[in-house]
C-alpha cells in the first residue's frame, strides 16, 4: 500500500486538523524553498512529489506529462533518453536502482546537460529515506554550473601558473650557467663569490676575467647590479656580460671597456629608463697593485689586516651604465696591497637587507664578520658574511638580490 503524497493526504479528524495541516503546509513550504530540483520517487521509481524548482526545470525542459511530473516513472524517463545524454541516463537509473533495492543508501553524479547555446552541470544525489514506512527516494539535481566553471578556471591558471613555474626554473638554470662556474687559479689571490636572487631569476652579476696578454695577464674582478629584480633585469644582466665579455677579448684600459660597454647599453636602456651599477678591478697580486673603475656602484671594501683598519674605495664614477653614452669613468688606482689584505666587493642587497624590526644590516656588520674572519680562507669569509645576513633578517626573507665577492691576497 502506498502512502499518499502530500497533495494527496486527507485531514485527519477535526481535533488534529490544523496541526496536520500546518505541518502539510510547512512540509511543502521547505520543499519549495530548496533550490534543488527534488523528486520524491516510489519503490518502483514513480514520481509521487515534487517541489517548485522541479517543476520549473520541467516547463523549461518541455518535459512530457504535467509540469509537476506526479505519476511519471523517472526510470522510464531515463531509459528512453537518447543522443548525447544517453550514458548519463543510464548511469542515473542504474544508481537509482540500486538504492531502491537497497544495495545502497545514496547515489551521486555530477554530469553535463548542455543546452545548444549554454552549458549547465547539474549534481545529482539519490537518497533512501531512513524509516520502517514504504520505500521512498528523494531526487534532487543542483545546478553546478558557477562552480563548474570556477573550476575550470582554476585549472586553467594552475596550468598557466605551472607553464610559467616551468619558464622561470629554465630562466633560473639558464641565468646560473652565466654566473661563474670555476674559480680560476690565480697566485696570490684566493676568491670567493655568490649571487642570490629574491625571485628565480634576478639583475645581480659578477664575473672573473683574465686581462691583458700573457703572461702578464691580470684578475679582472666585477660586480653588477641591474635596476630592479625578475626575469627584465635577468636579460638586461645577461645583455651586459656578453657586451663586457666581449669587449675584454681587445685590448684597453680599464676605464676604456667600462665607457664601451656604457655606449653600448646606453642605445639599449635609454628608452626603458633601466641602468646598471657595475664596479669594475684589475688587480695584480705580485705588485700589489690595484686599478678600479665605478659606474654607480656600491664602493668596494679594502681590509688591510697588517693594519686593522678598513678603507672604503671611493673615487670618481658616480653615473650607472645605460643613463648617458657620453659619461667618462676615470680609473682610480691604489698600490702596497700586501698579503692578508681582504678585498670586499657587493650589491646594495647586502647591506640594505633589513630585520623584522626594519633595521638594515649596513656596512658595521660587514666589518665586524670581515675582522671576525680575517685569518680564514675568502670563501669561508663569503659564507660568514652570507649567514650573518641570513640571520639577521630571519624570517623576512631576502627582498632584494644580494651579491657578494671576497679577494683575498695571499
Amino acid at each position: 500500500m502506498e502512502v499518499p503524497t502530500l497533495s494527496e493526504r486527507k485531514r485527519p479528524a477535526k481535533s488534529d486538523s490544523c496541526r496536520d495541516g500546518g505541518e502539510e503546509r510547512l512540509a511543502q513550504t521547505v520543499l519549495n524553498s530548496l533550490s534543488a530540483n527534488i523528486a520524491i520517487l516510489d519503490r518502483h521509481g514513480r514520481i509521487i512529489e515534487t517541489n517548485r524548482a522541479w517543476r520549473a526545470y520541467a516547463r523549461r525542459n518541455q518535459m512530457s506529462g504535467p509540469d509537476d511530473s506526479i505519476g511519471s516513472s523517472y526510470l522510464e524517463i531515463c531509459d528512453r533518453t537518447e543522443g548525447e545524454e544517453a550514458g548519463v541516463a543510464r548511469k542515473v537509473a542504474a544508481g537509482i536502482r540500486s538504492v531502491l533495492r537497497g544495495e545502497t543508501r545514496e547515489f551521486v553524479l555530477d554530469y553535463p546537460c548542455h543546452s545548444p547555446t549554454e552549458e549547465h552541470w547539474y549534481y545529482l544525489r539519490a537518497l533512501r529515506m531512513s524509516g520502517d514506512g514504504p520505500v521512498r527516494v528523494v531526487v534532487s539535481h543542483e545546478e553546478i554550473t558557477a562552480l563548474k566553471q570556477a573550476e575550470r578556471a582554476l585549472r586553467k591558471r594552475e596550468q598557466e601558473r605551472d607553464r610559467l613555474r616551468q619558464a622561470m626554473q629554465l630562466a633560473m638554470e639558464v641565468q646560473q650557467t652565466l654566473l661563474p662556474r670555476v674559480t680560476p687559479s690565480i697566485p696570490g689571490v684566493d676568491l670567493a663569490g655568490r649571487s642570490i636572487y629574491c625571485d628565480e631569476t634576478g639583475g645581480d652579476y659578477y664575473d672573473y676575467l683574465l686581462l691583458g696578454p700573457p703572461p702578464t695577464k691580470t684578475l679582472g674582478v666585477f660586480i653588477g647590479d641591474v635596476s630592479g629584480h625578475g626575469v627584465s633585469s635577468a636579460l638586461l644582466m645577461a645583455a651586459a656580460r656578453a657586451s663586457l665579455r666581449q669587449r675584454v677579448t681587445t685590448p684597453g684600459r680599464l676605464a676604456d671597456v667600462i665607457g664601451d660597454v656604457n655606449r653600448q647599453i646606453s642605445r639599449d636602456l635609454m628608452a626603458s629608463g633601466q641602468f646598471i651599477t657595475l664596479l669594475g678591478m684589475h688587480l695584480a697580486p705580485p705588485s700589489g697593485r690595484l686599478v678600479w673603475v665605478r659606474a654607480g656602484h656600491e664602493p668596494a671594501l679594502l681590509y688591510r689586516a697588517q693594519e686593522d683598519r678598513f678603507e672604503s674605495l671611493m673615487g670618481e664614477g658616480a653615473t650607472p651604465l645605460g643613463l648617458d653614452p657620453d659619461a667618462v669613468f676615470p680609473a682610480n688606482e691604489l698600490a702596497g696591497l700586501v698579503p692578508g689584505d681582504i678585498l670586499v666587493l657587493y650589491t646594495d642587497g647586502l647591506t640594505e637587507a633589513r630585520n623584522p624590526q626594519g633595521a638594515m644590516f649596513g656596512r658595521e656588520r660587514i666589518e665586524t664578520r670581515i675582522r671576525a674572519h680575517a685569518r680564514q680562507s675568502a670563501r669561508r669569509i663569503r659564507n660568514a658574511l652570507l649567514d650573518a645576513v641570513k640571520d639577521h633578517i630571519a624570517a623576512t626573507g631576502v627582498e632584494d638580490d644580494v651579491t657578494l665577492v671576497v679577494a683575498k691576497l695571499v
